[in-house]
């Protein structure tokens, strides 16, 4: 049961991963006409960070070179307003990109040009310009001049609501990296209930674990009344088995919320904290991935009940999966990391506070008549 329950919850942090936009991209449809193909595609909403893919498929059955894209114009404005163009230039050379200033017949290269709203602008689709030029195998420069849209689509409400919370909180601490750190411990106040009464039914059961290897033991050949007496003893004991899972599963929307609120949100571009220049830009040094690290390991170590004894496979993934997110953390933003490193952290503390207070549940003492004899 404990197993299922473990996958359950990974998984549901992969479908999390998933749809705050921490994994995936975007994905053109295939091209059929010959010639020199652009596509282009935008889709985002106010006040984030919005990826402009352009894709180059060559397809005729010659070489092209020198290839550049160009950011004209977007609702038909040359500055680019109502959005600000972040990182990079508004012209990109393929050649950065691709390694190479060739693009052979029947190849494609995409350019990735990463515009802002720093205001709750209107969500409609606003219509922008890409030129692209290229030398054909001939030498000769070649110019085309493509329309497209960018797709802005209304904020979830949710995220919303989350990010102004984030406003006030920055308003009193006056930097986005400590409001981050401060909404996440109120959220940890808030939630601090259920996680412990997570822990004491866990508690409830390990507790219970020597009377139903006892039950499983007198039973062994008949599966069907061994989990009668099990269920009975539950209900006997007021445990039910599901009570270590359930107030997870009420917090996860929640924790949800906070994690998709922290993907991409604008004014996080000019924010600086400790030592990263942003809190949307991968740490290059690396240090908040270490941090991940440690701070799911030790997130791991503290929540093992005493007297619980841990199979290989949980052994297993207490020290494999922190690799594993520590690995997937080096290309995620430092503010996502900074939520996750002060839960994970604050989650340690609160589990280790939790169970000193739980010391005499988890300690058996058979009732009367209930020893073996």
């Amino acid at each position: 049961m404990k197993k299922k329950l473990l996958l359950i919850l990974i998984g549901m942090l992969m479908f999390s991963i998933f749809i705050t936009g921490c994994a995936g991209g975007v994905s053109f449809p295939d091209v059929t006409e010959s010639g020199v193909i652009v596509q282009i595609a935008g889709r985002g909403r106010p006040m984030e960070n919005i990826p402009l893919s352009v894709r180059i498929t060559n397809n005729t059955t010659d070489f092209i070179s020198d290839v550049k894209v160009k950011l004209i114009s977007i609702d038909n404005h040359s500055d680019l307003s109502p959005f600000e163009l972040w990182k990079g230039a508004r012209e990109i050379d393929t050649e950065e990109i691709a390694n190479s200033a060739i693009i052979e017949s029947g190849k494609a290269v995409t350019a990735t040009f990463t515009i802002t709203s720093y205001d709750y602008i209107d969500a409609r689709a606003y219509p922008m310009t890409f030129q692209v030029s290229y030398r054909d195998n001939n030498g000769a420069l070649q110019t085309i001049t493509k329309n497209g849209i960018i797709d802005l689509v209304v904020p979830n409400k949710f995220y919303k609501a989350m990010r102004d919370i984030i406003e006030f909180l920055h308003k009193v601490t006056f930097n986005y990296g400590l409001a981050i750190i401060l909404v996440t411990l109120l959220l940890k106040l808030l939630t601090h209930p259920l996680t412990k009464k997570q822990f004491k039914s866990t508690a409830g059961m390990t507790k219970l674990q020597p009377e139903i290897k006892k039950i499983q033991k007198k039973y062994k050949g008949d599966p069907q009344k061994a989990n009668q007496e099990t269920m009975k003893l539950y209900k006997e004991h007021n445990v039910s088995m599901f009570g270590g899972c359930l107030p997870l599963l009420v917090q996860w929307p929640l924790l949800l919320v906070l994690f998709g609120s922290l993907t991409n949100y604008a004014p996080f571009n000019l924010e600086r904290f400790l030592w990263l220049s942003n809190l949307n830009t991968p740490d290059t040094y690396y240090i908040m991935s270490v941090l991940v690290l440690v701070s799911m390991f030790v997130q791991s170590k503290t929540s093992q009940m005493p007297g619980q004894v841990q199979d290989q496979n949980m052994k297993m993934m207490m020290y494999f999966l922190p690799v594993i997110f520590a690995v997937w953390s080096i290309k995620w933003s430092p503010s996502l990391l900074l939520y996750w490193i002060t839960f994970s952290f604050v989650q340690a503390g609160e589990q280790l506070y939790i169970l000193k207070h739980l010391a005499r549940v988890t300690q058996i003492v058979p009732k009367k008549g209930k020893e073996e004899k």
